[in-house]
């Protein structure tokens, strides 16, 4: 029988390792630096994510005081405070017009039995 180092003959060198070696460090290191490139940008992801949704937070925080402050000001309170400021005052007496008649209608401004204002009622 003969081996492997006796078919290259008395006089021949085995090839070398070297280049298949270098080789495989070359992928590895190279695989290492690509899960280094990706680690970080998902990092860099991770941390843009977080500041986006804090701003966001902080959006939601802002719309919330907004429609708070729509909402106190659409009481009917308030617009007769605003309205007294603006010096309009309320009339003890309405008149009305019917204009398919012409006649003229006096009533009271508040009706009898009706607590104003009207809870829930927004104009």
């Amino acid at each position: 029988m003969t081996s492997v180092r006796d078919a290259a003959g008395p006089g021949q060198r085995s090839p070398s390792r070297t280049p298949f070696i270098v080789l495989v460090l070359g992928l590895l290191g190279g695989g290492l630096l690509c899960l280094l490139v990706i680690n970080t940008t998902l990092a860099a992801a991770s941390f843009r994510i977080g500041a986006l949704q804090q701003g966001n937070v902080q959006a939601a925080q802002r719309v919330q005081e907004l429609q708070e402050q729509v909402a106190a000001e659409q009481s009917p309170a308030s617009i007769e405070q605003r309205a007294l400021r603006l010096g309009m005052r309320t009339q003890p007496v309405l008149n009305f017009v019917d204009l398919r008649t012409g006649r003229s209608y006096t009533t009271s401004a508040r009706a009898p039995g009706v607590v104003y204002p009207v809870p829930g009622y927004t104009p």
